[in-house]
């Protein structure tokens, strides 16, 4: 159907706008691209509206504080009043966009896409606590059935069935190929975007965390490494930039070890302020169990500061060999923090980072999305 004379595309996200995060910032951008190419887009989100913002095109938030299941029903029934006239629905992430968007398009007969952005089943485990794994040995060792049966039976069975399903990474992709029988021709990888912004030229005296305060972050153990490390040379901060359900466990950590007034937890801040944040620190940190393409450490990379990265990661950059860390080994984060507060080392480590291929920016990432579109609504 043809609204105001364009074609309506619809939108479906978790997160977006003032929400951070990889999801929140690709449903703007790519919203914004369609917009200029004559689309008319509709995003459905959880959060609360901001005054005075024009996006350029329309957005319908469902606030976060009503109940769970209020607030699913509102969500959904959302998704379904906006998906009335549109083209093409596109979903943000597995379950709370995925499931609506699923049953919209059967209903409708309307083509149906979807970004997948993480694994609920795997993440959620840890989070909780049950488990302390990987992302690939989780898989191998068949966990995810024991854990979770229901939503894997629900996610299996949905899944397949999209038009065409997105990853970032193809550590995540080769998963869902493997274990959600995901036909690959369904299947595009679309890396988040990377691009050089500067060249650093001078060192910070912090290392930087940006991201949700979760179980599989390993966020205790950088502490830990990180006052260890601090206590025997009396050198650095630590700065963890974000939110999440482990915030006060963090916290009181914090507060119980020698080199509290080095440690620092800030709230979430806007990508503007965050960019100003890691352009003054010495590196980056993305010490998950699995990291499958963190925007935050492309984003590192892109100011040129160097980072330490796990080592079961879906980076679409090929890192040297002295950014990688074994995510479970304190010690091997603690001789890495040293050798990068050795100046010398440091303005190797700076030359290793400048001679990166990053090259692929957001207008390369949103054309794909709209070729992607426009071949399946033509």
């Amino acid at each position: 159907m043809i609204v105001h004379g364009k074609i309506k595309i619809l939108l479906v996200s978790g997160i977006f706008y003032p929400d951070v995060g990889g999801p929140a910032i690709h449903v703007r951008k790519i919203a914004e691209k369609l917009t200029k190419n004559n689309y008319s887009i509709v995003v459905v989100a959880y959060g609360d509206p901001l005054e005075n913002i024009d996006f350029g095109f329309k957005v319908i938030y469902i606030s976060r504080r009503h109940f769970f299941l209020l607030r699913w029903v509102l969500f959904t029934l959302a998704v379904f009043r906006e998906s009335i006239g549109a083209k093409l629905y596109y979903a943000f992430n597995l379950t709370t966009a995925g499931i609506p968007v699923f049953l919209s398009g059967k209903l409708t007969g309307k083509p149906i896409f979807i970004r997948v952005a993480g694994d609920p089943i795997w993440e959620r485990t840890v989070e909780s606590g049950r488990r302390f794994i990987s992302f690939l040995n989780y898989y191998k060792e068949g966990l995810f059935s024991k854990d979770k049966p229901l939503l894997f039976a629900i996610i299996k069975f949905v899944l397949p069935k999209f038009d065409r399903i997105i990853y970032y990474s193809p550590i995540l992709r080769d998963v869902y190929v493997k274990y959600y029988n995901v036909p690959i021709e369904k299947t595009e990888i679309i890396y988040s975007p990377v691009f050089k912004k500067q060249t650093a030229t001078t060192a910070g005296d912090y290392i930087i965390f940006g991201g949700r305060f979760v179980g599989y972050k390993n966020l205790p153990l950088v502490i830990k490494a990180f006052d260890n490390f601090h206590k025997k040379t009396g050198k650095g901060r630590l700065l963890l930039v974000g939110r999440g359900p482990d915030a006060n466990q963090l916290k009181d950590l914090i507060d119980s070890l020698p080199s509290k007034n080095a440690v620092e937890i800030m709230p979430s801040v806007p990508q503007d302020k965050l960019f100003d944040l890691i352009s003054g620190s010495r590196l980056g940190i993305g010490p998950a169990l699995t990291e499958f393409n963190p925007n935050f450490i492309l984003e590192c990379l892109s100011f040129g500061k160097p980072v330490l990265l796990s080592r079961e990661n879906g980076l679409s950059i090929n890192l040297p060999d002295e950014f990688l860390v074994d995510p479970t080994n304190q010690n091997e984060l603690e001789d890495r923090f040293e050798k990068m507060f050795d100046d010398v080392y440091y303005s190797n480590i700076l030359k290793s980072v400048d001679s990166l291929e990053m090259n692929q920016t957001w207008e390369k990432v949103v054309n794909r999305h709209l070729e992607l579109i426009e071949e399946e609504i033509k």
